[in-house]
C-alpha cells in the first residue's frame, strides 16, 4: 500500500514537473510581464556564454566583456538589423537571450569597413558575443580557458572593460555561479572524449548531476514564473519599470534609446565604494594571464576602455580609477597589444546611454562605427600572424 502510494505521488509529481513549462509559457502576455524573476533572466545571460562553449563553435571574432557588450549588441541588432527583440517582456527576452550571441550589426559594420581577419586576410564571418553581466576579469580567464580547451579560439579577440570588471563591492571575491555552470556544461561535453572507462563512468555521473541540475532550475523557473503571474492576476503592469501602459512601438522606442533617467547611479555607488584596491590588483592581474594566454596562442586582441556617462565616472574614486585605466594601458603596452581609451572612440551624451553606463542603440551604433574604424585601420598595418593551433 505504502509503495503503491509512492507511486502515485512520483507520477503526480512527475506529471506535473513536465507539465509546468508549457503551462507557464500559455501564460497571458501581461501576467508574464509581471512576472519580474531576475533569477530567471541571471541565469539566461550565464547559459548564453555556457551553450556557446559547450557547442565547440569557433568565431572569426569574440567580443568579451559583461553588460555593457550586451546592450550596445542587442538593441542595434534589434533597431537597425531587425532582429525580433522580445520587448518589453522580460521572461521572453531572457528566453531569446539565452540563444542570442551573434552580432548582426557590428559585423555588417566591419564588413563595410573592409575589415580583414588577421590569421587568414579574409572577411570576418562571425562576430560573436560572449559577454556576461558581472563578469569580472577573473571570470573571463575561465571563459577563455574552456574556448581553448574546445579548440574555439577565435583569431581576434575585443575585450570592452569599465572600471567595474575591476571592482565591484556587490560581487564576491570567490565567484561560484559562473564556475559552476561553465564547468559543468563542459564537463558533459567532454563525455564523448573520455579515454577509458574510469573516465567515461565519471563523465556519466557529472552528466546525469548537471541534467539533474538543469531540470530543478527548470521547474523552479517555470513554477516561480506561474506562481508570480497567478498572484498578479488582475493587475496592470507597472508602467514605470516596464512601460506596459505604452504601445508596442513605443515600448520599443523607450527600450531602444533610453529615458534619461539614471536610477542605476545608487546602485554603482555601492559597487565602486569604498575602492577595493586589493580586488582591483587582483583583476589586473587576471587580466595580465588573459592576455598572456590569448597572445601565446596567436590570438589578435585588442583592449577597449568603454565609455561611460559623466554621472557614473564622478562616483568612482578618483585614485581607484586612474589605478584601473593606468594598470590596463600598461598591462597592453608592455606586451605590444593594442589598448582604445574612451577618448578614441568618441564622446557620448548622456543621451546615447539606457542608464549611466549601457549604451543605448543610437549610442551603440556609434560607438561600433568608431570600433570598427579603429580596427580596420589596425588590422592593415599589423603583419599577419603564424597561427599556433
Amino acid at each position: 500500500m505504502q509503495k503503491a502510494r509512492f507511486l502515485v505521488a512520483a507520477a503526480v509529481f512527475s506529471t506535473i514537473a513536465f507539465l509546468l513549462p508549457f503551462v507557464a509559457n500559455l501564460l497571458p502576455d501581461h501576467t508574464r510581464t509581471l512576472a519580474k524573476a531576475p533569477e530567471i533572466i541571471s541565469r539566461a545571460y550565464i547559459d548564453r556564454v555556457v551553450d556557446f562553449v559547450v557547442s565547440g563553435r569557433r568565431a572569426d571574432m569574440v567580443v568579451a566583456g559583461s553588460s555593457l557588450v550586451i546592450f550596445p549588441h542587442v538593441l542595434t541588432d534589434g533597431y537597425y538589423e531587425k532582429v525580433p527583440v522580445p520587448v518589453p517582456d522580460p521572461i521572453e527576452y531572457a528566453d531569446f537571450l539565452t540563444r542570442y550571441v551573434d552580432m548582426a550589426h557590428f559585423r555588417s559594420i566591419l564588413m563595410n569597413f573592409g575589415f580583414r581577419v588577421s590569421a587568414s586576410n579574409r572577411q570576418v564571418r562571425s562576430v560573436i558575443d560572449l559577454g556576461v553581466p558581472s563578469l569580472m576579469l577573473s571570470d573571463c580567464v575561465l571563459l577563455f580557458q574552456k574556448l581553448e580547451d574546445n579548440g574555439a579560439l577565435p583569431d581576434e579577440v575585443v575585450l570592452l572593460l569599465a572600471p567595474r570588471d575591476f571592482m565591484d563591492n556587490t560581487v564576491a571575491v570567490e565567484r561560484n555561479l559562473f564556475s559552476h555552470e561553465i564547468n559543468g556544461r563542459v564537463t558533459f561535453r567532454a563525455l564523448s572524449r573520455a579515454g577509458d572507462a574510469g573516465e567515461f563512468l565519471s563523465g556519466i555521473s557529472a552528466a546525469a548531476g548537471y541534467w539533474a541540475n538543469a531540470w530543478c532550475k527548470q521547474f523552479r523557473n517555470s513554477f516561480e514564473r506561474v506562481s508570480l503571474a497567478v498572484k498578479k492576476l488582475g493587475r496592470q503592469p507597472n508602467r514605470e519599470v516596464l512601460q506596459g501602459g505604452k504601445i508596442r512601438k513605443q515600448a520599443l522606442q523607450h527600450f531602444y534609446f533610453g529615458n534619461g533617467k539614471f536610477s542605476d547611479l545608487e546602485i554603482y555607488e555601492k559597487r565602486y565604494n569604498p575602492p577595493d584596491h586589493k580586488r582591483i590588483k587582483k583583476e589586473l592581474a587576471a587580466m595580465g594571464t588573459l592576455l598572456d594566454q590569448l597572445q601565446s596562442r596567436n590570438v589578435h586582441t585588442v583592449v577597449v576602455s568603454m565609455p561611460l556617462t559623466e554621472m557614473n565616472i564622478a562616483l568612482i574614486d578618483r585614485d581607484a580609477h586612474r589605478e584601473i585605466l593606468d594598470g590596463m594601458r600598461s598591462a597592453c603596452q608592455s606586451r605590444s597589444i593594442r589598448f582604445l581609451s574612451a577618448e578614441q572612440l568618441g564622446n557620448y551624451p548622456s543621451a546615447a546611454f539606457v542608464d549611466s553606463v549601457h549604451l543605448n542603440a543610437k549610442g551603440g551604433h556609434e560607438f561600433f562605427i568608431s570600433l570598427a574604424r579603429l580596427l580596420t585601420l589596425q588590422a592593415s598595418r599589423d603583419p599577419l600572424p603564424v597561427r599556433a593551433r
